[in-house]
């Protein structure tokens, strides 16, 4: 058995209805909304990185190298369990969570100022 096999066999767990699409029109749309979900979930995300700019008394804990390690960790963890690829998981929230770092502090400069 492939490993994408082994992976997509976990998806059925996911809150998220599947459609099985007979076309790349369906599957482009199925895709489309998929990514309206996912934007407005990053958008709630970078809300608390916002909430959380107003609640660190000091810039310096901003990044918190601990704090990083533990939400890839989680995040990789999850995507083992619900069939995502986990390379794929830890660079994207590696990245996402260094562009929340660098956005979290422009925040924090513009409150302190």
């Amino acid at each position: 058995m492939s490993a994408h096999k082994v992976f997509s066999d976990k998806r059925k767990n996911i809150e998220y209805s599947v459609t099985e699409c007979a076309n790349m029109p369906d599957l482009r749309g199925e895709i489309d909304q998929l990514d309206r979900i996912i934007v407005e979930l990053l958008s709630v995300r970078q809300g608390f990185m916002e909430q959380a700019a107003h609640i660190k008394q000091d810039r310096n804990l901003v990044r918190d190298e601990a704090r990083i390690e533990d939400v890839v960790a989680k995040a990789v963890a999850h995507a083992n369990k619900v069939g995502a690829h986990p390379d794929l998981v830890e660079k994207l929230y590696r990245d996402m969570i260094e562009w929340c770092i660098i956005y979290e502090m422009g925040v924090f400069d513009s409150l302190k100022q």
